[in-house]
């Protein structure tokens, strides 16, 4: 429940803010220069007939590994974040042992791989699969990260045994001899992607999984880990992947192989405010939220040596603005990847955590809980993972990179509260109003040439950009387009994405609404 005297208080002090807003002169917008590298030709985008074809067996593989659909516990977790006596701690607990429990029945090859139903990916059956373990495993192993190695109970009162899961996906997955292997890395590789939830999931469980290991075992890993100092990767928010992997290898062994350039390069990509473009030519969008400031943040934990002043103050920055984007019920999404909705909070987490006084614990709380109760009591969670859309699965939405496991980044706010939320006073804080439930609200993000609008009595808000991504536009053009039956088939067969980009941000629409009726 909101606290009514907090209320009031909080009332007062936004007040305040927002007339400091409405008076303030507004900044003129000035892009900032990024130098530009040439976009790669990334093979995956670019298919021959020979991948064609390693894309239909590893289909045929999938067809024959995968297990039933697991949908027992759908009706059940929606229910549960339904519930408004329930703590969010409580609901966050339940949801780990949802998520476990349906990973533990689609994992193969010793947990290295786990084939969930849904849309393929651009790259591969098997790419697809290593996701539905890399993006799993950072939960399993936050939540180890605080309990330890007492087995965790699914929601059908089976123990599972985390941290055995744990290992034996780290040996599966990095021995050449194990059908599970997950391979020799190449350029713009997307299991370079994966490598830094995996590695990120072995220092979480480091002290459980890690140190229990034998010197042969922890060079077997450590030699896969080392593959990403040697693979080019796209010039945007791709190089913090590799960088998370040589933190980890770093902390855990010694050896420093840390690319330095690479942090360079995407501090370059800050304009500003807490916000990082996405490579030079790239968007603003909620990558800020789950992608820069999530892998910073981990960045920071990880070695807090490594650039702490930067990255605690730009996250400051951020979420000062940031904070007012949520309300109870949606937020103004704009950009790529919907499909990552939950994990929005994420950064009013780390900054409670990081003891800025930008945000109260208790508004991080109930923007945390009232984004995952909205969506996931209107069916966010299904058969075991998120679904690729906003609440069930939506073609439209799911992005040709997306696989079925990709849905999986929507966790990572929640892996955040896991991992911090006991230290830093989340679970026990008052819910305190969002700044929509105190009052209207109207001020510009000069950084991302937009404007910011809050209404009290809709409880909406709304974002608008200032400038257009493209002046060659009409009503058709800026729709959400539907896959086509050709495609849809061919997506079938092949194995391979084929449906059309839906990034609203690129087809022109500037202004976008808490109420989300733009993807309806």
């Amino acid at each position: 429940m909101i606290n009514d005297v907090q209320t009031t208080a909080a009332v007062t002090e936004l007040d305040v803010a927002t007339k400091s807003h409405h008076i303030a002169p507004q900044a003129l917008y000035t892009a900032k220069n990024i130098s530009a590298t040439e976009r790669p030709t990334i093979p995956y985008e670019h298919p021959t007939t020979a991948m064609y074809l390693k894309l239909f067996k590893q289909r045929l593989v999938r067809l024959k590994m995968k297990a039933s659909t697991y949908s027992i516990n759908d009706e059940a977790v929606a229910e549960c974040f339904a519930k408004a006596d329930v703590s969010i701690e409580s609901k966050c607990e339940y949801l780990v042992r949802y998520v476990a429990e349906a990973f533990e029945h689609y994992a193969v090859w010793d947990y290295s791989h786990a084939y969930y139903p849904g849309r393929p990916s651009q790259q591969s059956a098997r790419t697809d699969a290593m996701e539905g373990t890399s993006r799993v495993l950072p939960t399993l192993a936050a939540w180890v990260s605080q309990h330890g190695p007492q087995p965790l109970a699914g929601l059908n009162g089976k123990p599972l045994d985390i941290v055995a899961i744990l290992r034996r996906a780290f040996l599966a997955g990095t021995d050449p001899q194990h059908a599970g292997y997950w391979g020799q890395l190449h350029d713009y590789d997307q299991r370079i992607c994966e490598s830094a939830d995996l590695a990120l999931a072995l220092w979480l469980s480091r002290e459980y999984v890690w140190q229990q290991m034998t010197t042969q075992e922890q060079t077997q890993i450590i030699t896969w880990f080392k593959q990403v100092n040697h693979c080019q990767t796209v010039d945007n928010n791709w190089h913090l992947f590799p960088l998370t992997v040589q933190l980890v290898i770093k902390v855990l062994t010694g050896e420093d192989t840390v690319a330095y350039d690479k942090y360079e390069r995407v501090k370059k990509f800050h304009v500003g405010d807490g916000w990082f473009r996405d490579g030079a030519k790239g968007n603003y969008d909620y990558y800020n939220a789950w992608g820069f400031h999530y892998s910073l943040y981990w960045l920071d934990q990880i070695d807090s040596s490594f650039d702490g002043d930067f990255i605690r103050q730009t996250l400051a920055d951020f979420v000062s603005q940031y904070r007012y984007l949520f309300t109870a019920e949606g937020l103004p999404f704009f950009g790529r990847s919907a499909c990552y909705r939950l994990a929005a909070a994420a950064p009013l987490i780390m900054a409670v955590d990081q003891h800025s006084d930008v945000i109260a614990t208790g508004e991080a709380q109930r923007a945390f809980a009232t984004s995952l109760e909205y969506f996931i009591s209107h069916g966010a969670m299904q058969h075991g993972a998120p679904t690729q859309g906003l609440f069930g699965d939506d073609g439209r939405l799911v992005d040709n990179y997306s696989g079925p496991a990709s849905s999986f980044w929507s966790l990572r706010a929640l892996n955040i509260a896991l991992f911090c939320g006991d230290r830093c006073g989340l679970w026990q804080a008052p819910q305190q109003p969002l700044p929509v439930e105190q009052g209207d609200f109207n001020f510009a993000l000069p950084a991302i040439n937009a404007q910011v609008i809050g209404v009290f009595e809709t409880k909406e808000v709304v974002v608008i950009f200032k400038n257009d991504y493209t002046i060659d536009q009409n009503p058709l053009s800026r729709r959400l387009e539907s896959q086509s039956a050709r495609h849809y088939w061919l997506e079938n067969i092949l194995g391979r994405a084929e449906r059309p980009k839906n990034n609203l941000l690129r087809k022109g629409i500037t202004c976008y609404s808490s109420k989300m009726s733009h993807f309806f």
